[in-house]
């Protein structure tokens, strides 16, 4: 995952900000607790989210508490863990001990073959419990590696890799919502995988790296409304869900909260921009006194 389904904290009330933190610290306590300790490091905002998604959507039972952690030794944290929150904890090692492996296949990360190894028990065990979860990232992962390997022409070809990848996650069982959740899971993928290919794209670009930003000829400020038209699709989905549960927390994030990784990209850009402008204005200056 790419970490940009994140909340934005700034525009979110006292009550859910308190809400939403309790989720996140529910699931490293969860990972921490199904998988060991050090597993804990693969917490991502992405999976949090998806643990307030399905909590609101089935209601289950929670259990809570507060406790130190080594990341916060001081301070005690209030947590909520349900099933949801295990369920979201295995799909955290599926999709960390993925990346770990595609890490040390592409740039050889011996830091990322050592993690790898530490978390090729769990995922054997999450693979055991999940089977259709893990078989569809396998498959979407797969996909997506032919396609960035082949520089598939079609720029929204890897997107729906992701997008598939996403939409059986979100399926935590086979029942009434189903549909509704891949619908959602799959828009979200396909947005997230574009997102994150906007703000690679000028990075990519100086590697000659396959970027379907680049595929469209199009720079990364120009990728909003595209984004915005396939956000537009996972809010659809959204509403026909009944989600009433940490609503405010789910609506901060879909629309609001996903834009903050592009919008803090784009401030950076023009930063830069800014910084070359007034470095040849300075340079201009000095040479005309020179002559």
């Amino acid at each position: 995952m790419f970490g940009y389904v994140r909340p934005n904290l700034t525009d979110m009330s006292p009550e859910a900000q308190s809400r939403y933190r309790a989720h996140y610290c529910g699931l490293c306590h969860a990972i921490g607790a199904r998988h060991g300790q050090a597993a804990r490091m693969a917490l991502t905002f992405d999976l949090a989210y998806l643990t307030v998604f399905l909590g609101s959507l089935y209601e289950p039972e929670e259990a809570s508490g507060e406790g130190k952690c080594i990341p916060h030794p001081v301070k005690r944290h209030v947590w909520v863990r349900s099933c949801v929150t295990d369920y979201a904890a295995d799909m955290t090692i599926a999709l960390t001990w993925h990346k770990l492996l595609d890490d040390w296949q592409d740039d050889h990360s011996l830091p990322a073959k050592a993690a790898s190894s530490l978390l090729k028990k769990a995922y054997a065990r999450v693979k055991a419990d999940w089977p259709r979860q893990c078989g569809a990232i396998e498959s979407a992962l797969r996909d997506l590696s032919e396609v960035e390997k082949r520089r598939d022409p079609s720029p929204d070809a890897a997107a729906r890799c992701f997008g598939e990848l996403m939409a059986e996650l979100f399926v935590m069982q086979e029942d009434y919502w189903a549909n509704a959740l891949r619908a959602f899971g799959y828009a979200l993928g396909r947005f997230i995988y574009l997102l994150d290919a906007a703000c690679d794209a000028d990075k990519d670009a100086k590697k000659g790296s396959y970027n379907p930003v680049l595929l469209m000829d199009r720079k990364p400020e120009d990728m909003r409304d595209t984004l915005e038209i396939i956000l537009g699709d996972a809010s659809a989905a959204f509403e026909k869900l009944p989600l009433i549960q940490d609503e405010e927390i789910l609506r901060n994030i879909l629309y609001s909260g996903v834009w903050q990784g592009y919008n803090e990209y784009l401030h950076k850009k023009n930063k830069r921009k800014e910084s070359e402008v007034e470095g040849h204005g300075d340079e201009s200056s000095s040479t005309a006194g020179r002559i």
